[in-house]
């Protein structure tokens, strides 16, 4: 490692690139995206079905329409998600697929941290946190 990794931010941000990496790769695994999972979530996690324009208010960073209408295609052409009548449902095989793919997320986390004791684990999200706060 470079002297430049010996700082936290830079380390931090290492972290946040092989986790980032590594998520990319879970999703890709499964023929999906961030922003199908991000949709995906909200419907799975949503009280009932969802009117189209409720799942797209809720989508995070304004996406276009296009941008919309293409992650739903993709929910939709895997079998994950249906539309009916404007009402946005989740199907079964998309509540399996969130599931699995929650499973990975919590496998990758678990790997990530192998090794590292709770009292260290405990620390390092404290001075993170601390850090944090003090740029705010």
């Amino acid at each position: 490692m470079s002297d430049a990794a010996t700082r936290i931010d830079a380390l931090a941000k290492m972290v946040d690139q092989a986790l980032s990496a590594a998520f990319r790769s879970v999703l890709a695994d499964h023929s999906t995206t961030m922003d199908e999972f991000v949709m995906l979530g909200l419907l799975v996690r949503a009280d009932g079905p969802l009117p189209w324009d409720a799942l797209e208010a809720r989508m995070p960073g304004a996406p276009s329409a296009a941008s919309l209408t293409h992650t739903w295609t993709g929910l939709a052409n895997g079998g994950w998600a249906h539309e009916d009548d404007g009402i946005c449902l989740v199907t079964d095989e998309g509540r399996a697929a969130y599931d699995d793919l929650h499973a990975e997320i919590d496998a990758l986390h678990e790997r990530a941290v192998a090794g590292v004791g709770d009292a260290d684990y405990t620390r390092a999200v404290a001075v993170l946190t601390r850090m944090l706060d003090n740029l705010d």
